[in-house]
C-alpha cells in the first residue's frame, strides 16, 4: 500500500461501495492471511501491541458472531488496518529521525579535529616501533655473537681435529719406519730344519697337491691385476708428464696438454686404479683438480693472481708440491714391485695428500670467485657503456655493427656469470652495475650550454664551403676605431686589448672541434707574461690617472671607450634596440671631449654600463654582473678592469655559441682546410716530412706482428708517443701530429699519474697482505684527483693511512717506494703544464701564428720522466700492451672482444680499478686517430708506399 495516500480516501473509498451487493469473498491466500491466529502472528512492539490484547480478540470474535462473518467485518478489516499502517509510519518515522540524529553525531565527531590524539598515538606509534626494532636489533645481535662464537668453536675445532689426524698420521709413520729399521738393523737366522742336528730322521717328500679351479683362479686374476697395473701405468708413463717437463713447457703449450682428451683419459685411469676418485666420468672435476697441480707448481705466475705470493696462494702450492711428490713415489713403487701388493702407508699418504690439495685448492678458488664476478660484471658494463656510446651513430651502420657484436659478448658473459654466481644473483649484479654506470655516465655528460647563450646573439648559417673558408673567430685585438684618434690613442687601446682572452688560430680551433665537437673556448688562466703585463698596465693606468696631466687621462679614458665599444659592438646586431644606445653613449669622440673639459663621470660611466651588459650578457653571467653592479667602493682601475673581463667572458659566450652553430660544417668539412693548410706548409717549406717518416718507420720496426698493416703500424706509433717509458722531445712528434702536441704531453701525463697511483695501491695490498685485485676504488679516486704539482709522498701516505690501518713498519717501506715511484709522473705533469705556458706566450705574442713546439727551448723540459721502478716499468708496459692491441684491433667483433678482456687484463696485472681511465684513454686515442688519418691519410698513403 501506497504510503502517500492519505488514510481518509482510502476509508472514503471503501465506505462509498454498494451496501447491496454482497462482498466477493477474498481469495484463499488473503483469507488464510487476514484470519489466522493471533498466536501465530509476528508480535510487534509496545506501540502496536492493542491487536494481541484480550479486548482486541474478544472484539473480534464477537464481531464474527454477532454479524456472521467476513460479509459483517469489511470496514473494521479496514479500520484496524488504517491503525497499523499508522503505527508503522509512526515508528518508522522514529527510526528514521534516530538513524539521522545518529548520523549526524557520527559526520560530527568524524568532522571534529583530533589533533592531540592523532599526534598522541602516533608518537606512542613510534616509540613502539623504536623499542621494538631495538629489541630486534639486540637479538639480531645477540644471535650473530652467538653464531659468530659457534663458527669459530667449530672452525677450533676442525683445525684441533685436523692437527690430531696429521700428528697421529706423523706418529704412525715414524713407529713405521722405526720398526722396519729395527727389523732391516737386526740380525735374523737362516732357515734350518727343526729336528736336533744329532738326530737323524728321514724327511718325508713334498706332497704334490693337483691344482684345484680355485687356485688356479686366484693365479689368474693375480696375474691379470699384475698385467693391468702395468698397462695403466705405462699409459700415463706414456704421457710424459712430469714436473720437470712441465717446468720446460710454456704455459700454453702445458695448458693444452693437459686439456686434452688423452690426457684426461690417462690421468683419470690412473686415479681409479689407486682408488683415489671411484667414477671418473662422475669425479670429472676431481681430475682436473689433480692435474692443475702439475700448472700451479710449474707455472705460479701465470696460475695464480698474485704469482703465489699471498698465504693461501702458498699454502696451495706447498701442498700440490707434496701430491705430485707422493704421487710420483707411489707411482715408482707400484712399477717396481713384481708383486701385486702396494704397501698400505704409500697408499695413505697419497690419499690424504689428495684431499688436502683439493681442500685447500677449492678454498682458494671460492675466494677468488668472487674477484672473477667483479671483473665480469665490470666487462658486461663495459659493452654496455660502448653500446650505449655508439647507439646514436647511424652513419655506415656503425651502431648495427657494434650492437650485434656487443650482444654477442654479452650473452657469453651473462651466462658465465650464471655457471658462476647462479642466474638470479648474476641478474640482479648486472642490473645493479649498468643502471649505476648509466648514471654515472649521464652526470658526467656536458651540461647543456643553454645558459652561455647570448641574449642578444644573432643566429648565423654561415659554413666551412671550402678551404678558403671565412675565420670563425673574430680577431684578437681590437681594430682600431675609425675616427680622429691620435697614433698615442691608439697604442693605449692596444696595450688593454692585451688583457682579453687570445683565441687560437682558425686552424687550430677546425682542429679541436673535429676532434670534440662540443668544442668552446674558456677563459685560459694567466701565464707569467700576462701577469707582469697586467701589473705594469695596472700600475701605468693608476700613476697616470693620478699623477699625470687631463691629457693622459683623457686617453687612457679614450682607449678604454674604444676596447668597449668595439667588443660590444659584436656582441649586438644593427636591429638590436641597444645598438644605437651603445653607439651613442660610448661614442670615443664624445667621450674624449668629456676627459679634456674634466665633465667625464666615471661612476655614471659604470652605472650606465652595469645596465647595459645586463641586458646582453648570457643568463650564466647573471652572477657577476649583480657583484658588479654592487661593488661600487673598489677603486676606479679596480672596477674597470672587472667591467674588461666581464666583457671578455661575454664575448667568449658569443664566440663560443658561434662555433656551436658552425661545428656541424666543420665535422663535415673541417678536414679539407687541414688538407690544404698541411700542403701549403709543405709548399712554402715551413716543415717537411722527415720527423713523419722516421716516426712510421720506428713504429714499423717495433711491430711484430705478421701482418704489419697501416692500421697496425700507425697504433704502434700512437701508442709509443703516449706510453713510452722515456722522454718525449718535440723533434720525435711527427708532423702531421704536431696540433696534438700539447694533448699528447696531457695524455702522457695522466697516464703516469694512473701508473703511480696503481702501483702505490697494488704495493700497499701486497704490504697489507690483501688480495690483488680487489677494488679500491675510493682511494684510487681520491689520489688520481690530486695535483700532482703541489703534492708529495707524505700526502700520498696519509691518503691511504687514512682508509687503511697499517704498521709503522709498513708505512716507512710505502713511503719510501712512494718517494721513488711519483717523481716521474710529477715530472711528466710539470712537462705538460710548461708547453701549455709557453704555448699561451707564443699565442700571446704572435696572436694569428700556429704554435710551433720545436722552436721551444729543449731546456725547459725535464728529461727524467722515465719510471725505474721494476713494478712501475711491468704496469707501464702491460698497458701500452693493452691499449695497443686494443688500437690495432680491425673489426668490431675484434673490438668489442679486446674491450670486453679490459677488466681481466687489467686486473691481472693489477690495475682493477683504472678500467674507466683506460677506456677513455682509449676513446681519446681513437678520436686523434681517426682526426689525423682524414686529414693526413694521403701522406701516410705515400710514406707506407716508400717504405714498403
Amino acid at each position: 500500500m501506497d504510503s502517500s495516500i492519505p488514510l481518509s480516501q482510502d476509508v472514503d473509498m471503501t465506505l462509498t461501495t454498494d451496501e447491496n451487493q454482497t462482498p466477493a469473498e477474498p481469495p484463499a491466500r488473503l483469507a488464510a492471511r487476514f484470519y489466522r491466529k493471533s498466536s501465530v502472528r509476528r508480535k510487534s512492539s509496545a506501540s502496536s501491541s492493542r491487536r494481541s490484547s484480550l479486548s482486541s480478540i474478544h472484539s473480534h470474535s464477537s464481531t464474527l458472531s454477532s454479524h456472521g462473518g467476513p460479509n459483517s467485518t469489511h470496514i473494521a478489516q479496514h479500520l484496524r488496518r488504517a491503525s497499523i499502517i499508522e503505527s508503522r509510519k509512526a515508528r518508522l518515522a522514529d527510526r528514521a529521525a534516530h538513524a539521522e540524529q545518529v548520523r549526524r553525531r557520527a559526520a560530527a565527531a568524524k568532522a571534529s579535529q583530533r589533533v592531540s590524539y592523532s599526534e598522541e598515538k602516533a608518537l606512542a606509534a613510534q616509540a613502539a616501533r623504536e623499542k621494538l626494532l631495538a629489541e630486534i636489533a639486540a637479538r639480531c645481535e645477540e644471535e650473530v655473537r652467538r653464531a659468530k662464537k659457534i663458527a669459530e668453536e667449530t672452525k677450533e675445532k676442525k683445525a684441533a681435529e685436523l692437527a690430531r689426524l696429521k700428528d697421529e698420521l706423523a706418529e704412525k709413520f715414524a713407529e713405521a719406519a722405526r720398526r722396519k729399521s729395527m727389523y732391516q738393523q737386526g740380525l735374523r737366522r737362516h732357515r734350518t730344519t727343526s729336528l736336533p742336528a744329532v738326530e737323524e730322521k728321514r724327511v718325508a717328500p713334498a706332497v704334490l697337491h693337483r691344482p684345484n679351479r680355485n687356485y688356479a683362479a686366484k693365479i689368474i686374476q693375480r696375474a691379470w691385476r699384475r698385467y693391468y697395473s702395468r698397462k695403466v701405468m705405462q699409459q700415463f708413463t706414456a704421457l710424459q708428464l712430469d714436473l720437470n717437463r712441465a717446468s720446460d713447457l710454456s704455459f700454453e703449450a702445458l695448458t693444452r696438454l693437459l686439456s686434452e682428451e688423452r690426457t684426461l683419459a690417462a690421468t683419470a685411469t690412473v686415479l681409479r686404479h689407486l682408488g683415489i676418485v671411484e667414477d671418473p666420468n662422475e669425479d670429472s672435476g676431481a681430475v682436473r683438480v689433480f692435474l692443475s697441480a702439475y700448472i700451479i707448481l710449474a707455472h705460479p705466475m701465470q696460475a695464480f693472481s698474485h704469482g703465489g705470493n699471498v698465504p693461501q696462494e702458498q699454502e696451495l702450492v706447498a701442498k700440490a708440491g707434496a701430491l705430485i711428490r707422493a704421487f710420483e713415489s707411489h707411482s715408482q713403487t707400484l712399477a717396481a714391485s713384481t708383486s701385486n701388493t702396494i704397501s698400505a702407508t704409500s697408499k695413505d699418504a697419497l690419499l690424504f695428500a689428495f684431499n688436502d690439495f683439493t681442500s685447500t685448492f677449492h678454498a682458494w678458488k671460492s675466494q677468488d670467485l668472487g674477484v672473477l664476478i667483479d671483473i665480469m660484471v665490470n666487462s658486461f658494463v663495459n659493452l654496455d657503456l660502448i653500446l650505449q656510446a655508439t647507439k646514436h651513430d647511424h652513419e655506415g651502420h656503425v651502431a648495427q655493427d657494434y650492437l650485434d657484436a656487443v650482444r654477442q659478448e654479452q650473452v657469453k658473459l651473462l651466462a658465465r656469470l650464471k655457471r658462476l654466481a647462479g642466474p638470479e644473483q648474476a641478474l640482479a649484479k648486472v642490473r645493479s652495475a649498468v643502471r649505476k654506470a648509466r648514471k654515472q655516465r649521464a652526470a658526467e655528460q656536458p651540461q647543456s650550454s643553454e645558459q652561455r647563450v647570448p641574449r642578444a646573439s644573432t643566429p648565423v648559417n654561415d659554413s666551412l664551403t671550402s678551404a678558403q673558408a671565412a675565420p670563425l673567430t673574430p680577431p684578437a685585438t681590437p681594430q682600431p676605431y675609425r675616427g680622429e684618434v691620435e697614433a698615442k690613442e691608439g697604442s693605449y687601446a692596444e696595450s688593454l686589448g692585451q688583457i682579453m682572452t687570445v683565441l687560437p688560430t682558425n686552424r687550430e680551433i677546425a682542429h679541436e672541434i673535429l676532434i670534440n665537437g662540443s668544442f668552446e673556448v674558456q677563459q685560459r688562466p694567466w701565464t707569467d707574461s700576462r701577469k707582469d703585463l697586467m701589473e705594469s698596465l695596472r700600475s701605468s693606468m693608476r700613476a697616470s690617472m693620478l699623477d699625470g696631466s687631463t691629457e693622459v687621462i683623457a686617453r687612457w679614458t679614450h682607449a678604454m671607450a674604444v676596447l668597449i665599444r668595439e667588443k660590444l659592438m659584436n656582441l649586438v646586431s644593427k636591429r638590436h634596440p641597444l645598438y644605437d644606445r651603445i653607439d651613442g653613449f660610448l661614442d670615443p669622440a664624445l667621450i674624449g671631449q668629456q676627459c679634456r673639459n674634466g665633465m667625464f663621470s666615471y661612476d655614471t660611466f659604470f652605472e650606465t654600463m652595469s645596465g647595459l651588459i645586463a641586458q646582453i650578457c648570457s643568463p650564466g653571467r647573471d652572477e657577476i654582473v649583480k657583484a658588479f653592479v654592487a661593488k661600487t667602493t673598489s677603486d676606479t682601475i679596480d672596477r674597470l678592469f672587472e667591467l674588461i673581463n666581464i666583457i671578455d667572458l661575454m664575448t667568449l659566450d658569443h664566440i663560443n655559441f658561434q662555433f656551436k652553430l658552425a661545428a656541424q660544417s666543420v665535422l663535415e668539412r673541417g678536414h679539407e682546410h687541414e688538407i690544404a693548410s698541411f700542403e701549403r706548409d709543405l709548399h712554402d717549406g715551413v716543415h717537411a716530412l722527415e720527423r713523419t717518416k722516421q716516426w712510421w718507420a720506428d713504429a714499423r720496426s717495433n711491430t711484430t706482428s705478421s701482418g704489419q698493416t697501416g692500421r697496425v703500424i700507425y697504433a704502434k706509433g700512437l701508442t709509443d708517443l703516449v706510453l713510452r717509458n722515456s722522454h718525449l722531445w718535440p723533434r720525435e712528434v711527427p708532423e702531421t701530429l704536431q696540433l696534438d702536441y700539447i694533448r699528447l704531453l696531457k695524455l702522457r701525463a695522466r697516464v703516469f699519474h694512473m701508473i703511480a697511483t696503481a702501483s702505490v695501491l697494488l704495493t700497499t695490498k701486497i704490504r697489507l697482505r690483501r688480495n690483488r685485485e680487489s677494488l679500491w676504488t675510493k682511494d684510487a679516486e681520491r689520489l688520481m684527483s690530486l695535483d700532482l704539482l703541489t703534492s708529495d709522498a707524505h700526502r700520498v701516505v696519509s691518503l691511504l693511512e687514512s682508509s687503511h690501518m697499517m704498521p709503522d713498519s709498513t708505512k716507512e717501506g710505502l713511503f719510501n717506494f712512494v718517494g721513488r715511484v711519483l717523481p716521474p709522473a710529477v715530472v711528466a705533469a710539470r712537462n705538460a703544464d710548461t708547453a701549455e705556458q709557453d704555448r699561451q706566450d707564443a699565442m700571446q705574442m704572435h696572436s694569428q701564428s700556429a704554435y710551433d713546439p720545436c722552436s721551444m727551448d729543449d731546456g725547459k723540459m725535464d728529461t727524467t720522466d722515465v719510471f725505474t721502478e721494476q713494478i712501475a716499468s711491468f704496469m707501464l708496459k702491460s698497458l701500452r700492451e693493452h691499449v695497443f692491441a686494443r688500437l690495432s684491433a680491425s673489426g668490431t667483433a675484434e673490438r668489442v672482444r679486446t674491450a670486453t678482456g679490459a677488466a681481466e687484463a687489467l686486473a691481472r696485472v693489477g690495475m682493477p680499478e683504472f678500467v674507466e681511465e683506460v677506456n677513455r684513454l682509449v676513446d681519446e686515442m681513437e678520436r686523434i686517430r681517426a682526426v689525423d688519418l682524414k686529414s693526413h691519410g694521403k701522406w701516410y698513403d705515400q710514406i707506407a708506399a716508400e717504405t714498403s
